[in-house]
């Protein structure tokens, strides 16, 4: 959470309208694009995609240690808190995912791990835990043998066996070392293919002793994976199922973010024609490549770490430009080429900033608007 200083700060950049007087809070590492799955909705794997296009233009599949080390450092200067360790593909395949987790929390990071949960070992587990991550989300589309098939074609169910068990040694290990770390989080986004089956996902986060379960509406890629979307009957279900399952996860001491969204899906999908975008005062990803964008949807570079600085690219140009644009609807609409803002995955976090900014739009000068 921003402090009184940074927060005043914020204002202070979003008031003189592109400056940002604070650094990134939270980054999120693209450390690989290696994976081990061929998800549905997957927007660098799916089978329906031109798979690995973007990987051969560039040749880099892994970030090294030794750029990971020069990130960290720059960001521990600019002020940032916490760090997302991702990818375009399966952090777990990284052959050095241990050092970078070890070099992030040397920095002072929190630190969190985003993994589809199929590598998931006792080895691997004990120095997640011994480095003393704080949250590892395991992103499920599929809690059953026969939606896992639905959901990755090719995929043999037997990894969902391996994600169950994975988490299973966490939760044992965690319970024996009297340890709270890493919270586990399952991720599931509801498509049409698993939107009547959420139990499945509760009963798997309970046998699996997750502490969170966190759903999201599906992403359709500009409509790629719009087969997979909900219906309007698909959604009312949902809806009418969402207080039962936060009863019984309440009940199971497994905190839940259900009514966070049911308020994306009264914002709707179309979330710029509605809420500004604050994220580029506050967030960066970071690629393999060194590429840096404002968030994970875009893909506008904002600069390249083998060029500048991450301090000179965040109040760069084209950082500036995104905020300017980004922070008025018309704006935002004009980004539409470059960003897929359709269920925005930080529509909570835009709208929670919206509710103090927006008084100060009609003191600002017309031509921001």
């Amino acid at each position: 959470m921003a402090t009184f200083s940074e927060k005043t700060k914020l204002l202070r950049g979003y008031l003189q309208g592109d400056v940002a007087y604070t650094g990134p809070f939270f980054v999120n590492v693209d450390i690989t694009r290696r994976c081990n799955l061929r998800c549905v909705g997957c927007r660098f794997h799916s089978p329906l995609l031109n798979e690995g296009k973007e990987t051969e233009q560039t040749g880099i599949h892994d970030m090294p240690v030794s750029f990971f080390q020069r990130v960290c450092e720059e960001l521990r200067t600019m002020g940032t808190r916490s760090i997302t360790i991702t990818g375009e593909g399966e952090p777990f395949l990284h052959p050095s995912l241990s050092e970078i987790i070890s070099e992030a929390k040397r920095e002072g990071f929190q630190v969190t791990l985003v993994t589809n949960g199929t590598l998931l070992d006792k080895p691997i587990i004990e120095h997640v835990m011994n480095a003393r991550v704080e949250l590892l989300k395991v992103s499920l589309l599929a809690a059953t043998p026969t939606e896992y098939e639905k959901n990755y074609p090719g995929t043999d169910p037997i990894f969902l066996e391996r994600v169950i068990k994975g988490l299973k040694i966490l939760a044992d290990l965690k319970a024996e070392q009297k340890m709270a770390l890493p919270v586990v989080v399952v991720h599931h986004p509801i498509n049409r293919s698993n939107v009547h089956s959420i139990d499945s996902m509760v009963d798997l986060a309970e046998a699996t002793g997750a502490n969170v379960l966190s759903l999201s509406p599906w992403k359709t890629f500009r409509g790629t994976f719009d087969f997979l979307s909900l219906t309007e009957d698909d959604e009312k279900t949902l809806r009418n199922s969402l207080s039962r399952i936060r009863k019984r996860v309440n009940s199971l001491s497994i905190r839940d973010n259900t009514r966070e969204l049911i308020r994306r899906y009264d914002m709707g999908d179309a979330v710029w024609k509605k809420l500004p975008c604050y994220i580029a005062w506050s967030h960066a990803r970071i690629l393999v490549d060194g590429t840096v964008l404002a968030c994970h949807r875009s893909n506008l570079p904002m600069g390249s770490l083998h060029e500048n600085s991450l301090q000179e690219i965040w109040n760069g140009s084209a950082y500036r430009a995104f905020r300017r644009k980004a922070t008025r609807l018309r704006g935002l609409a004009s980004l539409r080429e470059d960003c897929d803002c359709n269920f925005c995955g930080f529509m909570i976090h835009n709208a929670n900033i919206h509710r103090v900014f927006r008084w100060f739009s009609p003191f600002l000068p017309k031509s921001r608007y």
